[in-house]
């Protein structure tokens, strides 16, 4: 089997896989552990590993959302987890007490995370019972972030409690940075999220009414962030990508090859007269994970009434043979039964042809496109606001579903 980054890889995880044996690896066991952001920034996570069957499984635990682990690989007293999708492992050895290791991220300058983990009775779960706070962290909030160009006021967050715990992200216009939970002690909150691709702290002091924040990861320096309070329910981005479609009356052309290695197009017999929903997104893509069940429902629901989902795929790597691999995990992952498809990579090269050519603006994956049964293009979704925005994600579930009703009539 191919690995997904450049030879660099190969060392290190042959090293570990043959690795001599303390204590044998728990078969089945809760984990929980620390991985170093930076500044020395300590990112609780937890994961399930079940060692037990002939496939190795294990979800990573953030709140009440479970991640799968895509690769498990063990040997002795090695263990590696494998996110090919991301270009990334985490590589670690096992004490007989303690699982310690780094997390790389292979890109042109490899860069890596420490990290340790140890089994654990059980995975803390958020109390029932509330825990008063005279200012808490609820509600929605208008983002005030600082860059190199000044002061960015597009996002919003939103945040909502549940006994002790608080859970909420902050919202984009191309999406949301996904689930955080944590805890409000005072006037601070910390909160975190860990999900092989995402490794992120989210630290929070309030300021009077407003928040002040720092967000922590991998590497480069914490994003600072002022919040404000805005009016209940008004939690819609202020700005971003204007994504057009540059002839809205002609078709949409796509193709790319199928995992199998097929190719298929839009000008095949097979979405003649059909409803369309294209979903131009990536594995590498939170978001459009975030979006795969809502897609595969409405496949489900609404495919026996004339309506196709196409998923074209821009993978970091344009391997072919990588991109279908990582292709057949997205599909495992989330019990995918609709069209996906390889198309390249996100390098200019592929989106120059394939999506800037169609789309002004063109920024953001996902981008979602509904076309009716002439083939005209009715909607176009830019971004994905997930589990994560509560409320929000709700409606938007609602909003698609209302959509392809009103493509099908």
């Amino acid at each position: 089997m191919r690995f997904p980054i450049r030879s660099s890889f190969i060392v290190p995880l042959f090293l570990f896989l043959f690795a001599g044996c303390s204590e044998p690896l728990p078969p089945n066991a809760t984990w929980t552990g620390t991985m170093t952001l930076v500044d020395g920034k300590q990112l609780p996570f937890h994961f399930t590993l079940n060692l037990a069957d002939e496939q190795a499984t294990g979800f990573f635990v953030n709140g009440d959302e479970r991640t799968a682990i895509p690769e498990i690989r063990h040997s002795g007293d090695s263990l590696a987890f494998i996110f090919s999708e991301y270009r990334s492992a985490m590589l670690g050895i096992w004490d007989g007490t303690t699982w310690r290791g780094n997390f790389y991220r292979y890109r042109k300058d490899t860069a890596k995370n420490a990290f340790e983990a140890s089994p654990t009775s059980r995975i803390v779960s958020p109390s029932d019972q509330d825990t008063p706070h005279a200012y808490a962290l609820v509600g929605t909030y208008r983002v005030f972030q600082e860059s190199k160009d000044g002061i960015d006021t597009t996002q919003t967050a939103t945040f909502w409690t549940r006994g002790d715990s608080v859970f909420g992200t902050i919202i984009a216009a191309d999406g949301d940075l996904g689930l955080f939970a944590g805890t409000q002690d005072g006037d601070n909150v910390t909160l975190s999220r860990f999900t092989g691709w995402q490794a992120s702290v989210l630290e929070l002091r309030r300021d009077a009414l407003a928040w002040r924040a720092l967000l922590y990861g991998r590497s480069g320096r914490p994003q600072a962030f002022l919040l404000e309070p805005r009016p209940k329910g008004s939690a819609a981005v202020l700005g971003g990508p204007q994504t057009r479609v540059k002839r809205p009356k002609q078709p949409f052309p796509f193709s790319g090859i199928t995992i199998n290695g097929d190719t298929v197009r839009s000008t095949d017999e097979r979405f003649k007269g059909k409803a369309l929903l294209i979903d131009i997104m990536g594995t590498w893509c939170h978001n459009c994970m975030d979006a795969a069940p809502l897609l595969q429902d409405l496949y489900r629901t609404y495919g026996p009434q004339g309506f196709e989902v196409v998923a074209l795929s821009f993978e970091i790597s344009d391997d072919p043979a990588l991109g279908r691999k990582n292709l057949a995990l997205y599909k495992d992952r989330y019990g995918i039964t609709f069209t996906v498809l390889f198309c390249g990579s996100t390098n200019e090269k592929y989106t120059a042809s394939q999506l800037h050519a169609y789309l002004d603006d063109f920024g953001a994956y996902p981008t979602t496109l509904f076309i009716d049964r002439s083939g005209r293009v009715r909607e176009l979704h830019v971004g994905f606001r997930g589990p994560g925005t509560g409320d929000i994600y709700q409606q938007q579930v609602q909003d698609y579903h209302t959509v392809v009703q009103r493509m099908l009539r």
